[in-house]
Parts: C-alpha cells; structure tokens; sequence
C-alpha cells in the first residue's frame, strides 16, 4: 500500500539507528559502505531536492554514480525517453564545460544501454560547434534543459507519492504519530499516579506504625489497671478467708462471731488493716 514519505528528520533518524546497529554488530565493512552510499544517496522525499542535485551533479565526476543510485531507488519506473534525454542533457553540459576526456570515457564503457538511434551523439565532441547543429542545437537552448528539470520533477512527484515505506521507517513513523505520543502521555500519567500512590502508601505506613506504637501503649496501661484490679480481688479474697477462719474460731460465741463478720465486711476492700483480731 502506497504511503506518504517521511520527512527528513526520520530518515536521518532511521540512518542513525542503522549505523549504530552495524556498529554494535561488528559489521565495520558494512557500515563503511553504508556511510559512503549515503553521502550520495538523494533525498528521495523531496523531488525538487532531487532535480536540482542530480542536474548540479551534472558538473562533477560523481554524476552517473547519483543517477545510478536514483534509478535503482525506483526500479518500476520507465526511464527509457528520460534516460535518454538526460544523458544528452550531460553530454551538453560536458562539451560547454570543455570535457572531452570524460565525453570519450562514457563512451568508451556507458553506464547505461544506449539505444541504436543515439548513434550520432558519438561524434559531439568531434563536431565543431555542435550548438548550431541541426542534429544537436535543440539540446543547447535553455528551455531543453528546463522542460527536462520539470517533465522529471513531475515523474519523480508521482513515484515518491507510491513509494511504500520500509518497516524500519514504517515503525519510527508510527512510534511519532499523535496516537503515540498520547499514548506515552497516558503513560507517563499513569506513572505519575503510581508514584503518587506509593508515596501515600508510605505515609499510611508510618501512620499505621504511628497508631500501633499507640495502641500498645495502651493497651500496657489497660493490662496494668487489670493486673492491679485483680491484685485488689486477690487481696479480698484473702481477707474473706480470714474472716471466716475467725468466725469458725468464735463460733461458741455468738456476740463475738458477730462481732467478727462486721469487723471483717469493713476491712475487705479496704487498704488499711485486716480488721480485728482475735
């Protein structure tokens, strides 16, 4: 399915990351060779980026090596009539530049396969003033090389439009996309939350130690107040056993074993004495 190309910055991205890839892998020889190719790679985001630098290249040595590397960029596009014109296009620019040595070159080993029509472009360099030949003197007017510059902006505009993108990019661009970016913001939301609630959880910890420490005091004071209550009861039961004892002893006499029940009634829960003996 055809997709919109990615801009720039992703690509520079997507070449980091490869680079980095190669590197971390061991494939120095590979990364070599992929650092050199992208230094001749054209921007193929932007078709008018493209024109301008293949017909600047036009100047320079490294001209077939830039349309060689375009034209396997997009292998399903039909170059014959555009090869064709384009080679005639440097041809041109070479012999108003005084490049007969690089002129001989091509046609010693071409780049590309020449049709049989292109026969009498063989002699150019050997025509003198070939811009007032009938043969060539089209090529050399500017509206040529003009009408070339947009007829390939044009091919270039409709082939980049059906382009589809390699995973690699596929998956930056989607990584990029408004979905995303919301996404790692519901995330980090999220995240925020969870921070939030550990530090709550942390302050309910030291309030349940807090509470805790609390209670044992008081329950410690409780324990106490019983230890001492049942001390008291203990003390009672004593004083009771006593009593009885007593009045067992004074059962022969009835006013004294009176005598003893009251005396004892009042000393039990009492702190002071035991009552009155006998």
């Amino acid at each position: 399915m055809a997709s919109t190309p990615p801009p720039p910055p992703l690509l520079l991205t997507c070449d980091s990351l490869v680079t980095s890839y190669l590197l971390y892998r061991g494939y120095t020889s590979t990364h070599s060779s992929f650092l050199s190719e992208s230094k001749h790679s054209p921007d193929i985001t932007n078709p008018s980026k493209i024109v301008d630098g293949l017909f600047s290249a036009m100047d320079g040595p490294n001209f077939w090596t830039l349309y060689l590397r375009l034209k396997e960029l997009f292998d399903g596009a039909n170059w014959g009539s555009w090869e064709i014109n384009i080679t005639k296009c440097w041809l041109v620019t070479k012999i108003n530049s005084n490049s007969s040595p690089e002129i001989h070159n091509f046609f010693s080993s071409p780049p590309i396969t020449l049709p049989s029509n292109f026969r009498p472009w063989f002699s150019i360099s050997y025509v003198p003033h070939p811009e007032k030949d009938p043969t060539f003197s089209s090529y050399f007017t500017g509206s040529f090389r003009e009408n070339l510059k947009i007829g390939l902006y044009n091919l270039l505009s409709s082939l980049i439009g059906g382009v589809e993108l390699p995973r690699i990019l596929f998956l930056l661009k989607y990584m990029g996309s408004d979905e995303q970016r919301k996404i790692r913001s519901e995330i980090e939301g999220l995240r925020g939350r969870e921070r939030r609630l550990e530090d709550d959880n942390e302050e309910l910890k030291r309030r349940v130690k807090v509470l805790e420490g609390q209670v044992k005091g008081l329950v410690d004071v409780v324990v106490g107040e019983i230890a001492d209550d049942n001390k008291k009861l203990w003390q009672d039961d004593v004083k009771r056993g006593e009593m009885v004892k007593k009045a067992v002893a004074c059962r022969g006499n009835p006013e004294d074993f009176l005598r003893v029940l009251r005396k004892g009634e009042d000393g039990i829960g009492e702190d002071g004495g035991d009552g009155e003996e006998f």
